[in-house]
Formats: structure tokens, C-alpha cells, sequence
């Protein structure tokens, strides 16, 4: 491995140094990301909850959020409280299982959402592979996300479980709309 790549100055461990490069690599694009969601006034973590909410058809359990990022459930009714606080977010009981919580996006809460969309940091950065590269990095780093999965003892089911908002060829203004009738219909 190169030495600009090697984090462990000391042994000759590739599989560190692989895993070290993933790591920082890593930091440094979510430091990018939170520099560019500070101008909406929000954390790559709400931003983070609040696509887990979308994705679930604005109808997520705070299990959902907790699983999908990866996070401890103490640590998801934090954040869900300070995002409620904020006004990006509301719970309620769920009217089947009246022991279930679910999470909805606010107007305010979807606003953000959808400026949050503008990934340009990622894009940027992403920009420097052509398409082949981008799609072997994908294989490449999926096999790794599944081997850290399971280490951790988690599964990646709840990405099965998403709902696609964006059919073929529509917009994020078409998906916008889409969630106006949708929280209306929720709310009666």
C-alpha cells in the first residue's frame, strides 16, 4: 500500500490500513456533509432521520431509525426529541398497535428534507470516479457493509423495506406533492 495510505506507521497491517482509509475517508465525507447541511441549520443526523422517515412513507418507528442508521435506541429518542423540539418532526401513537410510535415529518421537517437533497459535497467528491469506478467502489465497499453488519450482529433488511417516492421519471417537486396529500390523509 502507499505510504500516503498507510495510517499505521509502524506494522505493515494492509487489512488495518485498508479498513483506516475506509474509516477517514469516511470522516472526511460526512465533515464535508455537515458543512454543507449547516446552511439549512440541521446535522448529517437529522438529515439522515428525517430520509429513514421519508423512506418509510413518513410512517417510521423509532426501531426503523434506530436499525437503519445504525444507532442505539437511546440514542434515536434523543435525537428524536431534539427533532421534535425543533419542530422538524412529530410522533404519534400508532392506531392499529396502540403500544407503537411512529414519526412524521412537519411542513418544516419536509422543507429541510428536501433541501437537504442537494448533495453537492458528495457529488463533488464522487465526481472524481468515471461510472466504472463508481460502480466497482459500490461492490466493492457492499461486501465490506455486509461483513461489518454482521460483526455488529445487524442485517440490512430494513433497506428492503424502503419505499421508492421517486418513480421513473418523476421529480423531487412531484415528490413534494406527493407528501402534501400523503400527510394530510394521515392527519384525519
Amino acid at each position: 500500500m502507499d505510504d500516503l495510505f498507510r495510517f499505521d506507521p509502524v506494522n505493515d497491517d494492509d487489512l488495518f490500513n485498508a479498513a483506516a482509509l475506509i474509516e477517514h475517508t469516511g470522516h472526511a465525507l460526512q465533515l464535508a456533509r455537515e458543512r454543507e447541511l449547516a446552511q439549512y441549520g440541521i446535522s448529517s443526523r437529522t438529515a439522515a432521520t428525517l430520509l429513514v422517515v421519508w423512506a418509510m412513507d413518513n410512517n417510521a418507528t423509532p426501531t426503523d431509525i434506530s436499525r437503519w442508521l445504525l444507532r442505539e435506541p437511546h440514542s434515536v429518542t434523543g435525537l428524536l426529541d431534539r427533532m421534535e423540539r425543533d419542530g422538524y418532526i412529530r410522533r404519534f401513537q400508532d392506531r392499529q398497535r396502540k403500544n407503537v410510535v411512529r414519526v412524521a415529518m412537519t411542513e418544516k421537517g419536509r422543507d429541510v428534507y428536501f433541501k437537504s437533497l442537494r448533495r453537492e459535497s458528495y457529488h463533488s467528491m464522487m465526481s472524481v470516479l468515471d461510472e466504472g469506478e463508481r460502480q466497482e467502489l459500490r461492490r466493492i465497499l457492499a461486501k465490506v457493509w455486509k461483513a461489518a453488519l454482521s460483526a455488529v450482529g445487524a442485517d440490512g433488511n430494513w433497506a428492503k423495506r424502503a419505499v421508492s417516492h421517486l418513480p421513473n421519471g418523476s421529480t423531487n417537486g412531484e415528490a413534494e406533492q406527493d407528501f402534501e396529500v400523503d400527510c394530510a390523509a394521515k392527519e384525519h
